[in-house]
Parts: structure tokens; C-alpha cells; sequence
């Protein structure tokens, strides 16, 4: 009897996950299929699903088209990168069809905490985990006031929003930056606090901040697999410019576990880290999601999103997936590069 798991519009990294649960099914020779669907017709994500669904734009009309795709298909599981913190809110009504639900936690108010970085930090550190040292701001005079009088010793400063995505809003703080460097040279994000405080003095309201010290790196991004505050399967991706040097052990490694663990995390979810001038890693922040580079991670052998469909469908008990993770891992390192997808006709759309 065919298993069917669908994956429901993400952020990023869609494509890799439908790529690596369909390279499990083959390997596993399993009846796995795949469905995806999307807000908009995104061909290159949706493509590379056995069958493929269009979902409604429209809030209220979420839940009936989920209900009754369920129903109709037979649809075992559902994953969701987008509009969790709605799935979450409606997990009873959801699951009451059949299907298990996967939104990266377990309760609403783990969402809302992964997403303000400051009350993580705060929470993290109640944990007894190493975290950066965060500071709220809401207004321009506050932050002038600190950049004066900096609650973090020498150490360089760096700033960026409170919530927000894929790093956008960081600049790090350099009294020897060009008026021009942010302009310049925006891929930096290095940029003169005078000229960033006169930015914000122009603005018409003021964005949540949260000011830190600059740490020096490296970076970590450890993608987990998580069953209730449960890490299954981990994968670190220790970061040196253009390359990524995949790993499954280390202080960096072990802090985005437990870090995924006192969040309850429940799925795909990734932590990021980053070393102090000492050496050792300090949280930066969680994403109750699977991560843009959680596809690198096949190359270390683990397949993470293969692992996480084979539990979802029950074909694994947790204590295989923990095996299987340590038994296939193989260190290595990986490049980005630009890969062109073709944009071709959907032959696996469905109504």
C-alpha cells in the first residue's frame, strides 16, 4: 500500500527535501509518494513531486482544502515550513483527519519564542546554555547611548532586527567604514554607526533592534531531525567562506542539540552558532524550520529528510533513524555553486 506525505509550502529548501525523501523512497524501495503544493505555481519545487497541488492563498481557506485533500488522497503526513505558527493553532483539527502534522514545534509559544531573538536568548541562557549576550532596542537615542557606552566591553558591536529571516538586517559596526562601504560594498555588512544611526533617525518608525558583540567565528549551522524535543539525526555545516565542512561532532555540534532540545522542537529544524574570541560557540539563534542548506547535508551520507519521511510513515522507530545517522555519516566538505533548473510544464498538477 503507497504511503503518501505532503509537503506544504516552505521557505527555501522545498526542492531539497522532495529530492531527498524520493532518494530514500528508491534507495528503501518503499511505496512513498511524494506530494507538494505552493501558493503559486513554482514549477522547479513543485516538479520534482510524484503529484503536485496549488494552495489557496487565502487564510480561511486553508483548512477545508487540507481536510479534504486528506481525504481524498490518503495523505499520511503533512510538513509545513510556512504559516506555522496557523498550522500549530489548528494541529487538533488537522490531525483529526488522519494525518500527523510536522511544523518544526510543539506549541505556538515555541514558535513565537525562536522568533525574538532576544527572548531566546534569554530563555537559552536560563537553560545554562552559552548564548550571545542580547540587548533589546526600540529607539535611536538608545542606540546611540550604548554605542557609546557599550554594555560588552571592547568587543566590536553588530546589530539586527529582533525578527526577521536569512540574515537580512545585519550590519556590523566599524568607525573605519567609507560613508559608501554599505552601498559599496553590501555583502560586508560592515557600516559607520554614524551613518547607520542617521539612517534610522530618518526612518518613520523604528524597527525592533537587538545589538551584540561581533564575534569572530567560525560559524555552525547544525540541521537536526526532532521527534518532540528528541534529537534523531544531526548534521553540522561549520562555515569558511564558500565552503561548508560537514560534521557530527564537536561543542558546536552538541550546543545545537540541546539547544533544539529545551526548544521542543519537532521536525526539520536548524541552530546556528558562532565562537567567541576564545574559542568556544555561543547560540546565535534557532530556526523552528528546515534550514536553505539542509541539502548539503546528503553529502555527508545522512539524509535527513529521507530519515524524517521514513519516521513520519512509521517505517523507522526512532532508534533506527539514531543508527542509521550515525552508521551513514562520512566527514566532508561541499561548494556552492549556481545550478540552473529548468522551467518546464507541470505534469503532475492534480485539482
Amino acid at each position: 500500500m503507497t504511503m503518501n506525505i505532503w509537503l506544504m509550502e516552505g521557505l527555501s529548501s522545498q526542492r531539497d527535501i522532495i529530492q531527498g525523501i524520493t532518494a530514500a523512497a528508491e534507495a528503501s524501495q518503499q511505496p512513498i509518494s511524494v506530494f507538494a503544493s505552493h501558493r503559486h505555481q513554482r514549477n522547479e519545487i513543485l516538479s520534482q513531486a510524484d503529484f503536485a497541488l496549488i494552495e489557496p492563498a487565502e487564510d480561511e481557506r486553508r483548512l477545508a482544502f487540507i481536510l479534504s485533500r486528506v481525504e481524498q488522497h490518503g495523505i499520511r503526513a503533512i510538513h509545513t515550513g510556512r504559516n506555522a505558527r496557523w498550522f500549530e493553532s489548528r494541529r487538533a483539527e488537522i490531525e483529526t483527519s488522519g494525518a500527523t502534522l510536522t511544523t518544526g514545534a510543539t506549541r505556538v509559544e515555541m514558535l513565537d519564542l525562536a522568533d525574538d531573538k532576544v527572548s531566546f536568548a534569554e530563555s537559552m541562557a536560563q537553560h545554562g546554555l552559552p548564548v550571545v549576550p542580547s540587548m533589546r532596542i526600540d529607539s535611536t537615542s538608545q542606540l546611540r547611548q550604548l554605542l557609546l557606552d557599550s554594555p560588552f566591553g571592547d568587543a566590536p558591536l553588530c546589530v539586527k532586527p529582533v525578527t526577521g529571516i536569512y540574515g537580512m538586517g545585519f550590519w556590523r559596526f566599524d568607525e573605519s567604514a567609507s560613508p559608501m562601504a554599505a552601498f559599496t560594498h553590501p555583502d560586508s555588512r560592515r557600516v559607520h554607526p554614524h551613518f547607520y544611526l542617521q539612517a534610522l533617525d530618518a526612518a518613520d518608525r523604528v524597527e525592533p533592534l537587538v545589538l551584540m558583540p561581533w564575534l569572530p567565528g567560525p560559524e555552525y549551522s547544525v540541521d537536526m531531525l526532532v521527534e518532540k524535543g528528541s534529537v534523531l539525526a544531526a548534521v553540522a555545516r561549520r562555515k569558511d567562506g564558500a565552503l561548508q565542512h560537514l560534521e557530527n561532532s564537536g561543542e558546536a555540534y552538541e550546543l545545537g542539540r540541546a539547544c533544539a532540545e529545551a526548544m521542543e522542537a519537532d521536525g526539520l529544524v536548524n541552530v546556528q552558532t558562532r565562537h567567541d574570541a576564545s574559542g568556544k560557540p555561543l547560540l546565535l539563534e534557532i530556526n523552528m524550520r528546515p534550514s536553505g542548506g539542509i541539502g548539503y547535508t546528503r553529502f555527508s551520507g545522512v539524509n535527513l529528510p529521507g530519515l524524517f519521511a521514513m519516521r513520519r510513515l512509521g517505517l523507522m522507530t526512532a532508534q533506527q533513524v539514531r543508527d542509521r545517522a550515525i552508521r551513514d555519516f562520512s566527514p566532508a566538505t561541499v561548494r556552492s555553486i549556481t545550478d540552473v533548473v529548468r522551467y518546464q510544464p507541470l505534469t503532475n498538477l492534480i485539482p
